[in-house]
């Protein structure tokens, strides 16, 4: 055996084990053969990149975006969906409350398209594209095993949820996941949020609804949560930390998001270990990216035809909005926001202090 075939062999049998190395300069010392030290380091390169490539496959980074509403997590996955060999998981703790077996209200009935092409295996786990999934399936249970099983061929796995939607459930938060927490300013975040509700309301109830026909804070569960967003992320921002899911979870503000979006990402994806590219920052207009993702057929007809998507559908990048620097004054809003924004402030200011610095 020549002395290259002897050093391929050592570099595929040794090379994902620590002393790899020490095994090559080993060799290449009793042989004393400096004609070869090319042909080893090309080796060592070659070796070094496709184990790189099978470690990525094997062991992906898994990224979770845990967000309140109205701070563009689904244009973030938007974006995200650029990166190469990524998978997004859309939502699927909504779809567990609203549709899935243990939703809110079990009386009401699900009805859901039939999709062929959707595949399921003996675990009830989806297997390949999963776009457009029937919700009925989707128990807490489902959701973590289905966040916590395999992607091949994918190296970035990035599943966006809406904080207060598990319900509390921390059993079921995924392992071997990284934690993102994305917040908005409150002043900011209810009163777009209002208005998203008035479309919801007004689907519901089949009549044309205004702002002032409703209050905010007193919607039911099914529209508001009980901690108003703010507390449930909070909350389960505290538990991430302290019970050691992520020793270091990220918090990040939209505002910052959307005024410096490369910088932001770049360093977003530096500390969570993607390899960061220019993609992010601009994607092609409409909702084909959702065609790839694992989402719910519910959640995908809104995304393609509800009004709330308007922006998402429509956008092309991160849009800086003109006002995004000024807090608006408390007292300019309706009551009902003045009680939510009062009762979310100490929540928003605490992680707001703790956010990634860029």
């Amino acid at each position: 055996m020549t002395f290259e075939k002897v050093v391929e062999k050592l570099i595929c049998l040794q090379f994902r084990h620590s002393s790899a190395v020490l095994h090559l300069h080993t060799v290449c010392f009793q042989f004393n053969c400096d004609r070869y030290s090319c042909f080893v380091g090309r080796q060592i390169f070659r070796s070094l990149l496709c184990c790189r490539a099978m470690s990525d496959m094997d062991n992906p980074v898994r990224v979770m975006v845990w967000a309140t509403h109205r701070t563009c997590s689904s244009v973030l996955m938007k974006s995200l969906s650029n990166l190469p060999d990524s998978q997004v998981i859309f939502e699927i703790y909504s779809t567990a409350y609203y549709d899935g077996p243990e939703r809110f209200d079990t009386n009401v009935l699900v009805e859901e398209p039939v999709n062929a092409a959707i595949k399921v295996g003996e675990d009830g786990l989806i297997k390949g594209p999963g776009s457009g999934f029937p919700g009925s399936i989707c128990s807490y249970d489902w959701a973590r095993r289905q966040l916590e099983a395999d992607y091949p061929g994918k190296t970035v796995i990035v599943a966006k949820e809406i904080a207060p939607w598990l319900c509390g459930r921390y059993k079921d938060i995924p392992r071997g996941y990284r934690h993102v927490f994305l917040i908005r300013h409150p002043t900011k975040m209810f009163p777009s949020w209002k208005k998203l509700n008035r479309e919801f309301l007004e689907e519901e109830r089949g009549v044309k609804v205004g702002m002032e026909d409703f209050e905010l804070d007193q919607l039911p569960p099914k529209f508001v949560s009980p901690g108003l967003d703010y507390k449930e992320i909070f909350d389960l921002w505290q538990f991430v930390k302290d019970g050691n899911l992520d020793p270091d979870p990220i918090v990040v503000d939209s505002d910052d998001l959307v005024c410096n979006p490369a910088q932001v990402l770049s360093s977003l994806c530096k500390h969570l270990g993607i390899p960061y590219t220019d993609s992010l920052l601009s994607w092609q207009q409409g909702t084909e990216c959702v065609e790839d993702w694992l989402v719910d057929s519910r959640l995908k007809y809104i995304i393609e035809n509800m009004a709330i998507f308007h922006n998402f559908r429509e956008s092309t990048c991160f849009m800086k909005p003109a006002t995004v620097s000024k807090v608006p004054d408390v007292a300019s809003f309706s009551a009902d926001l003045q009680r939510c924004i009062h009762s979310s402030m100490p929540y928003y200011s605490t992680m707001y202090e703790q956010r990634f610095k860029y």
